[in-house]
C-alpha cells in the first residue's frame, strides 16, 4: 500500500511519525474476505538512513578537503621544491648556493609542519595522549595560524572523566561547530567553553555572526553540518546536541556527553 509515498501515522498524543502500512488479503473459515492489515513505525529506520546519508556526505566533504589540501599546499610545495633543487645544482656562487639551501630547509620544514596538521586533523594524537582539552587547544592554534579564525576558549580539565569514544564524538562536534562558524558566519572569532557539571562534559561554540535558520531535517549541503548531523553524533554515546541561531543574531551549538563509567573503564 502506497509504495513510495511518504505515509504518516498520529500517536495518541498528536504527534506524527513516518509508518510503513501493508495490506494482505485472507480468507476467514467462514469464507468471508478480509484484509489483514499491518501498521510498522519507521522512525528508527529512517533515521539511522539520514544518518547514513550525512555520514556518507561528511566523508565525501572530508575527502575533496583531503584533495584540495594535497594539490593546493603539498603539490605546489614539492613542485617548488623540485625547481628549487635544480637551479642549486647549476649554482656556482657559494653565497647564493648556501642561501638557497637555507630557503629549500625551511619550506622542508614548512612542509613537515602542514602534514602533521593534516594528520592532527584526520586523528589528534593529543586526544589520546593528553586529552580532550590539549586536543582542542591544538585545533584551535592551527585554525588561527593557517586561516586568521581565532577561537576564544575556556578549557576545564576534563580529559580523565571522559572515555575515547565520547571525547572523540564530542572533539568532532567542536570542530565541526567552529568550521562552520568559520566559513558561514561572516565574522573572524568564536568563543568556546568546556566544562563539566551533573555528570556531564559540554561543550558550548558560539559566534556573533549572521546566524541562520536552523532546519534539523536538512542533510549537510554546501559543507555545513545541520543540527541532526551533531545530535545523532552525540546521541549515539548516551549525550545530546542543540542548535540555536537565527538570522541577524549569531549560532550558539552546545553538546553534552556522558562522563565516563567507572566500571565500565575498568572492563
Amino acid at each position: 500500500m502506497g509504495e513510495g509515498l511518504e505515509l504518516q501515522a498520529v500517536r495518541r498524543d498528536g504527534t506524527a511519525i513516518p509508518v510503513e502500512i501493508s495490506l494482505s488479503p485472507s480468507n476467514l473459515e467462514s469464507g468471508e474476505g478480509h484484509v489483514i492489515c499491518a501498521v510498522r513505525d519507521i522512525s528508527a529506520w529512517k533515521r539511522m538512513r539520514r544518518l547514513s546519508g550525512m555520514l556518507i556526505a561528511a566523508a565525501e566533504n572530508e575527502r575533496k578537503h583531503l584533495s584540495r589540501e594535497l594539490h593546493d599546499e603539498f603539490l605546489q610545495s614539492l613542485v617548488a621544491l623540485k625547481i628549487r633543487m635544480k637551479l642549486l645544482a647549476d649554482e656556482r656562487d657559494d653565497g647564493k648556493r648556501e642561501r638557497a639551501r637555507d630557503r629549500i630547509a625551511g619550506e622542508i620544514h614548512d612542509t613537515i609542519r602542514g602534514v602533521k596538521r593534516m594528520i592532527r586533523g584526520l586523528l589528534p594524537p593529543e586526544l589520546e595522549h593528553r586529552g580532550l582539552a590539549s586536543a582542542l587547544a591544538s585545533a584551535f592554534a592551527d585554525i588561527r595560524d593557517v586561516y586568521g579564525f581565532t577561537v576564544h576558549a575556556s578549557l576545564d580539565a576534563v580529559a580523565d572523566e571522559l572515555d575515547a569514544v565520547a571525547a572523540l564524538a564530542l572533539y568532532r562536534i567542536v570542530q565541526e561547530a567552529v568550521t562552520n562558524a568559520m566559513r558561514h558566519s561572516g565574522v573572524n572569532e568564536a568563543a568556546m567553553t568546556l566544562s563539566l557539571a551533573d555528570g556531564m562534559v559540554t561543550a558550548t561554540v558560539r559566534d556573533e555572526g549572521g546566524g541562520f535558520e536552523p532546519d534539523p531535517e536538512t542533510l549537510p549541503s554546501d559543507g555545513r553540518v545541520g543540527l541532526t548531523g551533531m545530535r545523532e553524533r552525540a546521541a549515539l554515546v548516551g549525550g545530546a546536541a542543540i542548535v540555536k541561531s537565527s538570522p541577524g543574531k549569531g549560532t550558539t551549538v552546545r553538546a553534552s556527553v556522558p562522563v565516563a563509567d567507572p566500571q565500565r573503564q575498568g572492563e
